[in-house]
């Protein structure tokens, strides 16, 4: 079953990718040169609020699913963690709509423009939507009722990507207008009927304003299904004591999640400083791409944390080890070929996938490749040692990710970069940073892995997943070379085959067996998903 829950959540995270691209590519192709820019100051935005945002958790989200799954008292452990949420979430909001009026009534200063401010305001709303949300969400998590987790996240792409087409066709009209002094190019402006002519017009003059509502109401949408869900579940008052042991919890996660958030965002901040929103475009945009590859690792962590904290109230070390070996190895067998790929064919991914107006991101696509790859393989080790109850390691280690990525990021992202007479600057060398400091962390808890349980630092599995993606790296240069990738066919063709040769040649060195493919077979087949969707969904929980 857990395996079957890690799967719904790959699932889920690669439809939702999917259908996230497809708003993307509308903003890529609609507005054209301008495209970079405006998802430049989204992401920006996200970034800026996200930095704030820790003040909203501060760990006490860990310490709610582990406090659940060690079979404390529910309805206690939901009012508990609910009031304190809500009472971080009004501080977040506080803090920063408080700072931007300092900075402008009192140090009278001013934002680039009225756009950039709103889109603060807006993140604002979205991150109090994620928030509140969190609450039935963590509380599905603790219990591994992976389905009712799962169902509200799917609804969020479904009504943002809709409401982000909308919006790249009613803005076509806004950006024209200022295309020829930009010097860019977009299509020509689609007139709509007459009566909803004021609603086009006032996305066309507030367009990356309107697109950063998109992700707000997004998220709002996943906040009321969430909530729907947790009205089955009894929910008690604020208990003091019970607040004191998610207090002794998230002490040493609080600075694990602080330095967590700010090394997730520092990157897009310092780029738009050192640098302007169309370089920050650039980066987020091949980012969201990358989100797919860490659907696999993001999946099996968020069910291997409440199961490995499970195991260890039983005192089951030999069970913690032998799951987090298998997720390791599982981890490694699926996510290598999908990232040698995009290693290889990161400017065709990207013309066909977004643009040619992102091409100049391609090596910055690649590096985050490289990044991904290097945190997929670290997140088991994270999720042993955070529910074998010590935190206070892994924060220490966090920490250490944190300020290396700030250190690396402010020598390798601007013009004067230590890297730059390698070309690496920019978006790609805050890529190039983000993955050299995740090094701190794979080492890291590695090596306190294994001294904490006398689990193995490196199986032999891995080193045979990266020889079968070398192999089916090389063999897809040379078809390449025959056959050219530009069309998105070729892209499923190319990926097809990739997969193909992969597979044979771990069946060659015998690391691909009848018990994998059985697996894999069972995975995929959707009776058995969906039986277990709707027996969860029914309130009758497997454990």
């Amino acid at each position: 079953m857990l395996s079957r829950k890690s799967a719904l959540i790959v699932a889920v995270n690669i439809l939702s990718g999917f259908i996230g691209w497809i708003g993307l590519l509308a903003i890529a192709r609609l507005w054209g040169g301008f495209a970079p820019t405006a998802i430049g100051v989204i992401g920006f935005g996200m970034a800026f609020i996200g930095m704030f945002n820790v003040i909203a958790d501060l760990g006490f989200s860990a310490a709610h699913v582990k406090r659940i799954s060690e079979g404390k008292d529910l309805g206690e452990c939901i009012g508990t963690y609910a009031t304190i949420k809500i009472l971080l979430t009004v501080i977040m909001a506080a803090l920063v709509i408080g700072g931007i009026a300092i900075w402008k009534y009192i140090l009278h200063n001013e934002f680039f423009d009225a756009t950039r401010e709103t889109v603060i305001y807006v993140f604002v709303l979205y991150y109090i939507f994620s928030n509140l949300a969190s609450i039935a969400l963590q509380t599905f998590i603790g219990r591994k009722e992976i389905a009712k987790r799962e169902v509200p996240m799917a609804f969020e792409p479904l009504v943002r990507v809709p409401l982000m087409i909308l919006v790249a066709f009613a803005g076509v009209t806004g950006i024209a207008m200022i295309a020829p002094e930009l010097g860019i190019d977009v299509i020509t402006p689609v007139t709509w009927p007459a009566f909803l002519s004021p609603i086009q017009n006032f996305i066309a003059t507030h367009a990356v304003v309107a697109l950063a509502m998109c992700y707000a109401i997004g998220f709002g949408v996943v906040f009321l299904v969430a909530t729907g869900l947790l009205r089955r579940y009894p929910i008690k008052r604020y208990n003091k004591e019970l607040a004191k042991s998610y207090l002794v919890f998230a002490l040493p996660v609080m600075l694990l999640s602080v330095t967590s958030v700010i090394a997730l965002n520092v990157d897009k901040v310092m780029l738009g400083y050192f640098w302007s929103f169309k370089e920050v475009g650039y980066y987020f945009s091949v980012q969201r791409i990358t989100i797919l590859l860490l659907a696999i690792p993001t999946a099996v962590g968020t069910v291997l944390f409440p199961t490995i904290s499970e195991y260890h109230a039983r005192n089951n070390v030999a069970g913690i080890k032998d799951v987090t070996h298998s997720a390791e190895r599982y981890i490694s067998m699926v996510a290598i070929p999908l990232i040698a790929f995009v290693i290889i064919f990161p400017e065709p991914i990207i013309n066909i996938v977004l643009s040619s107006a992102f091409l100049p991101a391609a090596s910055t696509l690649a590096m985050l490749a490289i990044y991904v790859f290097i945190l997929s393989l670290t997140r088991p080790f994270s999720s042993l040692i955070i529910g074998i109850n010590r935190p206070d390691i892994a924060a220490k280690i966090g920490v250490g990710i944190c300020v290396a990525n700030i250190g690396l990021n402010y020598l390798f992202i601007p013009e004067w970069g230590l890297l730059s007479p390698l070309g690496i600057y920019g978006a790609v060398g805050a890529a190039t940073a983000t993955a050299m400091s995740q090094l701190v962390g794979f080492v890291g808890l590695r090596v306190a892995a294994m001294r904490l349980t006398g689990i193995k630092l490196m199986q032999t599995n891995t080193p045979r997943h990266i020889l079968a993606g070398v192999v089916m790296g090389i063999g897809l240069y040379y078809l390449n070379s025959l056959v050219p990738l530009v069309r998105w066919y070729h892209l499923i063709g190319f990926a097809l085959v990739g997969i193909a040769v992969y597979v044979c040649v771990l069946f060659i060195i015998h690391e691909f067996k009848k018990r994998d493919l059985k697996f894999f077979l069972d995975l995929a087949h959707p009776a058995g998903m969906l039986k277990y969707i709707k027996s969860e969904l029914k309130g009758k929980t497997r454990k």
